[in-house]
């Protein structure tokens, strides 16, 4: 018998938590931008890789602008991020476990069909896991499918299997192999302007007041097999009310996992704060946790109801000569078009001498 709408819809709806009073440190973003102007469809995402992040916003945005939903936008504009073997951290062109073969995690929240739910974790051989989420969430009473079963699914709507690892993808895996070293466990030493692991949130508010929100990932470059991080777990990588608005996770997903980040940024959305507001509490109550060091990085992203945005990472990019520095950024599309926003950082990068002290890197 079928147990939808007691099984999956708004389950985690009554999580909150309570919010830090931790001062921002680094530079401040503008709170509370007014980004939908005259009822404006609005596209946010996480995704600056400069071959894809203006063809995701304006796609998704385009498709809202002709009356599409935003679980369409938002699900067309990650597909473009998963099939483009430029980017490096989502779907096809990935770098792979350390076996050598990509396993991929997504999911997806849609506010308008009652903050319904569908993910997939470790899914092999798909190119566009997110949109084998949605199938789960519009095509069964389930949320959450993986591995095996996921693929098995997948087949059987009409999802072709394909080998994900391009050429760059397997050079990038092999120079890893070659220089493991007894210290470095699984993970050798890493330049600190190259990411850990690779997601991409793209959250959307449509004409009719609807939000919906995506997030697709590789994960851990290199990391164990079958392991699952933040983004197929809603209320970690990605939650959605559509009373509220949305928010999504990249970065060291056990973390995120552990602060249930965006359903958090969204419940203190919830509370009155704004987007921005919302997701430096979650960071700070990070870095909190952490005795304001952490040793890796989380960056968060949200929309509300209203069609403000806000973004705030952990560690922001390298240090300028003056040594202040600077969020992460992200992507906005609605009606003064695409372009790219400043993020909030509390703190700057990891140096190398940081990276190199974590035994598991």
């Amino acid at each position: 018998m079928k147990t939808r709408d007691v099984t999956r819809r708004g389950f985690l709806s009554g999580l909150a938590g309570a919010g830090l009073t931790a001062p921002v440190l680094g530079r401040s973003a503008t709170v509370g931008v007014q980004a939908n102007p005259n009822n404006f469809p609005l596209v946010v995402t996480s995704k600056t890789n400069r071959f894809v992040r203006e063809e995701i916003t304006t796609t998704a945005y385009d498709l809202m602008l002709n009356g599409g939903s935003a679980m369409d936008a938002a699900e067309k504009g990650t597909n473009i991020s998963e099939s483009d073997p430029r980017d490096t951290t989502v779907g096809y062109g990935g770098d792979p476990n350390e076996d050598g073969f990509l396993q991929l995690d997504a999911s997806v929240m849609n506010g308008a069909d009652n903050n319904n739910i569908g993910a997939v974790a470790a899914i092999e051989n798909i190119k566009t896991p997110c949109s084998v989420a949605r199938l789960v969430m519009e095509r069964t009473d389930h949320w959450l499918l993986a591995g095996r079963g996921a693929l098995r699914f997948a087949k059987m709507h009409g999802f072709k299997e394909e080998d994900l690892l391009t050429n760059e993808a397997r050079q990038h895996w092999l120079t890893w192999k070659e220089t493991l070293s007894n210290r470095d466990y699984y993970f050798p030493p890493r330049d600190p302007s190259e990411p850990v692991g690779g997601t991409i949130n793209v959250l959307t508010l449509d004409r009719n007041g609807d939000i919906a929100g995506v997030t697709s990932t590789v994960g851990h470059h290199f990391k164990l097999v079958g392991r699952v991080g933040d983004s197929p777990i809603i209320g970690a990588g990605l939650y959605v009310d559509n009373a509220v608005g949305a928010a999504g996770a990249t970065g060291h997903g056990e973390e995120c996992v552990k602060n249930c980040g965006s359903v958090f940024v969204v419940e203190r959305m919830r509370d009155g704060m704004t987007p921005q507001e919302a997701c430096e509490a979650l960071c700070r109550r990070v870095l909190e946790r952490h005795n304001g060091q952490p040793m890796f990085n989380l960056r968060m992203v949200a929309l509300d109801k209203q069609g403000r945005y806000g973004q705030c990472s952990l560690r922001g990019l390298q240090a300028d000569e003056d040594g202040s520095f600077r969020g992460s950024g992200y992507a906005v599309h609605d009606g003064r078009g695409h372009r790219l926003e400043e993020g909030v950082a509390l703190l700057p990068a990891m140096t190398q001498a940081e990276l190199d002290s974590i035994p598991w890197r």
